[in-house]
């Protein structure tokens, strides 16, 4: 179990606020989905394939270990595109408030395919989350593309959830492979919707595009995997909660987008649902390993 230190708890924060202007920016710049995909896979893997060449971590790599790191990486590049379009049809902020519904579709996903028991408890709780999330959303009376946007965003969070029940199956090999693997198939499948890219951009949009490559896809990347690998897991867990709060607070700063009171209260309930169930199963962890001492 990680220890929880001043500077590493530094380290998680900076990594969530970085990852936090992501849905913003994404919502500013004018360059498309697919060239906004195409852009940060192409800047990390950039800086990521010299490291694996270096490092000689291909030739370590089985069959089974390119399957899943295909499987992964796939998953991972339609997880993007399905949260890009989130954020451009429904907005930053409700991008990131989706995508906090993570935690509900991982114990689903624990349900479904590890028979994991979900508790009364827990139920209640998804109940919660469901109640903000129809608060959250849209009327598609008022605006039919925004409340797609959202729903497409929860299709997001179920995808995101998936991506850690895949990487147990590679937990073996480095980060640093894995998250190369990660990039490099959803670089494929970005590729294949290479003839949808737009490259005709304002210097504005070049510059939003080199900060989402570079500030908040590699540099919040390595701060979250030091953060994640060395503090406890319910402290990272808790700390990336914050990514939503901070979008919402940037969104309307940022881009002038409208943050009614009912959002609020939807976006608390989501989030607190989830923190709720994450501490819950912490709490009964724990219990389960002080009885087997």
């Amino acid at each position: 179990m990680g220890t929880t230190t001043p500077r590493l708890m530094i380290v998680a924060l900076l990594s969530v606020t970085s990852m936090s202007l992501v849905p913003v920016l994404i919502k500013f710049t004018s360059a498309n989905i697919e060239t906004i995909g195409t852009a940060r896979l192409a800047i990390s893997l950039l800086a990521l394939t010299p490291l694996m060449l270096f490092t000689r971590a291909f030739g370590q790599l089985n069959r089974r270990d390119w399957t899943w790191l295909l499987l992964a990486g796939l998953c991972f590049g339609l997880h993007w595109w399905t949260y890009f379009y989130a954020i451009k049809t429904a907005g930053a902020a409700a991008g990131a408030i989706a995508m906090s519904t993570f935690g509900i579709h991982l114990l689903l996903l624990n349900w479904i395919i590890h028979r994991h028991r979900v508790s009364l408890f827990e139920c209640l709780l998804i109940g919660v989350s469901i109640v903000g999330c129809y608060l959250v959303v849209p009327s598609p009376t008022i605006d039919g593309a925004a409340t797609l946007g959202f729903l497409v965003g929860l299709f997001s969070a179920f995808l995101y959830g998936a991506m850690p029940l895949m990487h147990r199956r590679i937990i073996h090999l480095p980060t640093t492979t894995r998250t190369w693997g990660q990039f490099a198939f959803a670089g494929v499948f970005f590729l294949a919707l290479w003839p949808q890219t737009h490259w005709q951009l304002e210097p504005s949009d070049w510059w939003a595009l080199l900060v989402l490559g570079t500030l908040c896809t590699l540099f919040a990347h390595a701060l979250w995997v030091k953060a994640s690998s060395e503090l406890p897991g319910v402290v990272t867990s808790s700390i990336y909660y914050l990514y939503p709060p901070l979008t919402v607070v940037q969104s309307w700063f940022f881009l002038g987008e409208t943050i009614t009171t009912v959002t609020l209260v939807g976006t608390a309930l989501i989030i607190g649902s989830n923190l709720i169930l994450l501490m819950a199963r912490w709490v009964r962890l724990r219990r389960l390993q002080q009885s087997v001492v």
